[in-house]
C-alpha cells in the first residue's frame, strides 16, 4: 500500500479476518463471524447487516488493516461504506468502512457465488464472549467458527442493532467510504 494511503487512513492498529456470506432478493442480508487482533491478543466477533438493491448468494474470506483503534472497545459498532458486488463464479476486491468512533477497515475480499448488489451499506460488529458465542449460520456447524478459543471482549454487553453488508466488489465494481476511493 502506498504510504499517502496510509497516512490518509491513519495509523495501522490491528488486524482483521472474517468469514461472511450475503443473501438477497431486493433486499439483502448479510453475516458472517471473525477475530481481531489487537494489542497481541484476539477477539472474536460476529457481523450482522442488510442490503438494499442486490439480488443473489456468495460467500467469503476477508483480510484487512484496522486503522485508528485506539481502544479496542471503539471496534465494535456500525461500519458505513459504499459497496458494491458484481461476483459471478469467484472474484477479489476491496473495500474501505469507517464507524462513527473515526475507526477504518481496509478489506481484501475473496468471494464466491452469484450476487449483484449496489448500494451505500451497513456493517454492524460486535464482540462475542464464550458465555454468547455466534450461531451457527444455515449450513454451518459449530465447529466452524473462527476464534473460539480466542479470548473474552472487554465490552461483552454492548447492544448494537442490526446493519448491511459491506463486503466489497468482486470482478467488475468498486467500493467507497466517505467520497474516499478504495484503490
Amino acid at each position: 500500500m502506498p504510504a499517502q494511503a496510509a497516512t490518509a487512513l491513519g495509523p495501522v492498529t490491528a488486524e482483521v479476518t472474517f468469514i461472511s456470506r450475503s443473501a438477497s432478493l431486493g433486499l439483502g442480508y448479510t453475516w458472517g463471524h471473525g477475530v481481531l487482533t489487537y494489542g497481541g491478543r484476539q477477539y472474536p466477533f460476529e457481523v450482522r447487516g442488510a442490503s438494499a438493491a442486490s439480488i443473489g448468494f456468495s460467500s467469503g474470506t476477508s483480510v484487512g488493516k484496522v486503522y485508528n483503534l485506539q481502544r479496542v472497545e471503539d471496534f465494535e459498532g456500525t461500519y458505513w461504506a459504499l459497496s458494491g458486488e458484481a461476483t459471478i463464479g469467484a472474484g477479489v476486491s476491496g473495500s474501505l468502512m469507517e464507524n462513527n468512533d473515526g475507526v477504518r477497515i481496509r478489506l481484501q475480499e475473496n468471494r464466491s457465488g452469484g450476487r449483484l448488489a449496489a448500494s451505500p451499506s451497513r456493517l454492524t460488529v460486535r464482540f462475542v464472549t464464550a458465555a454468547n458465542p455466534p450461531a451457527p449460520a444455515p449450513g454451518e456447524s459449530p465447529g466452524d467458527k473462527a476464534g473460539a478459543a480466542a479470548p473474552a471482549t472487554p465490552n461483552a454487553a454492548s447492544d448494537n442493532a442490526a446493519g448491511v453488508h459491506a463486503a466489497g466488489a468482486n470482478t467488475a465494481s468498486a467500493n467507497v467510504s466517505a467520497g474516499k476511493s478504495v484503490h
